[in-house]
């Protein structure tokens, strides 16, 4: 085994110590303590953007080189260009762009991966979460909570694709990882559509509703809701200096996260918004729903607009501008951090 570096003085009894102690599998903690205890978050993934015009012939010849039969899934993952090795968007957290063809299905399976769906373009095509078909328009937000079975469908005419959020990185981190395959007979569904939404999508609860598990009971966040509350929003306040004006997809039942693991959000960035600098320690993934814009981070700039996917690492220092009013659907790690204690920011 190689010495290690160290700030501590090096004698040659030093050095023979650490080959000694080495050949056990044993480091001493004082030897580059400044590398895995930094002063502050030192993320090993970097600012990245994808454009979706780019993307999306790339997403259509896997449409014509690959059957959803053979893929089960055909998505494309978002790889963060610095994470050599490692597949994911961000350390904890994958962005991918899924692509379901007219007359296709995707039959269930499950994992233990919590994931979401923010839907990019398309119509007539379907999840099915537990037992509910739920439609997908344009800008929807719909969860898949973790260990639910789930698959798709797409009974319209023109391609659908929608970008998908999974925590696979911090479940591979705590090796929490399971997966069980489609089930004989496929899913069916055992509750009418809109059943999610009618039940706890109006500020109300079935009075014996009883939680079963972290994730919201509410899968299904329509965007016209979603867009007219930004909008709503706006009209009452002023923009926020550094998020615009800015919502996050709550659990009704708590009010809490709408997912155990992930924060999930939508904001609104004015025409001739320029937002101030700001940093916080999740890692966060945007797409944009709307506008153009850029985000500045660090001494880069991201010239962004509709439907691109833009990281802004731990602890990166950010700001928003809009050239054009312009929405933004983003996740990130927030919720995990928040319920150990872990999160912070810094803000002008």
């Amino acid at each position: 085994m190689a010495v290690p570096e160290t700030s501590v003085p090096e004698t040659s009894e030093r050095l023979d110590y650490y080959r000694r102690i080495g050949a056990h599998h044993i480091l001493p903690l004082w030897v580059e303590t400044q590398r895995f205890v930094p002063m502050r978050p030192t993320p090993t993934y970097v600012p990245a953007l994808w454009r979706y015009d780019d993307i999306r012939p790339l997403l259509l010849e896997a449409g014509r080189l690959v059957t959803a039969e053979e893929a089960t899934r055909r998505v494309l993952v978002l790889q963060n260009p610095a994470l050599d090795g490692f597949q994911g968007t961000t350390r904890s957290l994958y962005a991918c762009l899924q692509l379901i063809m007219p007359g296709e299905t995707a039959p269930d399976h499950r994992h233990t991966q919590s994931a979401l769906r923010f839907i990019v373009e398309g119509e007539g095509a379907y999840t099915m979460v537990d037992g509910e078909r739920i439609p997908m328009a344009a800008g929807d937000f719909i969860i898949t909570p973790s260990w639910t079975w789930h698959g798709h469908g797409h009974d319209g005419d023109q391609p659908m694709v929608w970008l998908d959020g999974l925590d696979n990185g911090l479940l591979a981190l705590l090796d929490t990882t399971f997966f069980e395959p489609a089930r004989p007979g496929g899913a069916a569904a055992t509750r009418p559509a809109g059943d999610t939404l009618a039940r706890f999508g109006s500020n109300m609860l079935p009075e014996t509703f009883r939680p079963d598990r972290a994730t919201s009971p509410l899968v299904h966040y329509p965007f016209a809701r979603s867009r007219a509350a930004l909008a709503a929003m706006a009209a009452a306040a002023p923009p926020d200096l550094c998020h615009g004006h800015k919502m996050r997809f709550v659990n009704p039942a708590t009010g809490g996260d709408a997912m155990p693991t992930m924060g999930v959000f939508l904001q609104r960035l004015p025409a001739g918004f320029r937002g101030a600098p700001y940093r916080s320690t999740d890692g966060a993934i945007f797409m944009v729903a709307e506008g153009s814009g850029r985000t500045v981070i660090g001494a880069r700039s991201f010239a962004w607009g509709p439907r691109d996917i833009f990281v802004v690492p731990s602890w990166a220092s950010h700001a928003h501008e809009a050239d054009e009013t312009a929405i933004l659907f983003s996740f990130s790690d927030r919720a995990t951090q928040e319920k150990l204690g872990l999160w912070r920011e810094e803000r002008p």
